[in-house]
């Protein structure tokens, strides 16, 4: 098994967030809002199979949804909230806020 680093950065505001690993809920958090001096909203870390995984996060307050298949050994995944889309992005592990 492995970490993998969710980091929900913009476009948060009181939303309720649940991340999946292949379909299994991983993690559920409550109430998760951008904190505009930093551009992130909250980290959660979640466990990955060995071999491969499918990330799916969902913001239920706003109807939203998004899955990202991931390969290899990830570190981080970025979430954001643009223009009304929800977007994932693989980040490298060295993504770093104060």
């Amino acid at each position: 098994m492995q970490e993998l680093l969710i980091i929900l950065q913009d476009g948060f505001d009181a939303d309720d967030v649940t991340v999946t690993v292949n379909g299994k809920e991983a993690v559920s958090e409550h109430g998760i809002s951008t904190k505009m001096l930093l551009g992130m909203a909250d980290e959660v870390t979640v466990e990955l199979p060995a071999k491969g995984a499918t990330v799916g996060v969902e913001v239920s307050s706003r109807q939203l949804s998004a899955t990202k298949k991931l390969v290899g050994k990830p570190k981080s995944l970025i979430v954001s909230i643009e223009e009304g889309e929800l977007v994932l992005r693989e980040g490298t592990g060295r993504e770093a806020f104060l």
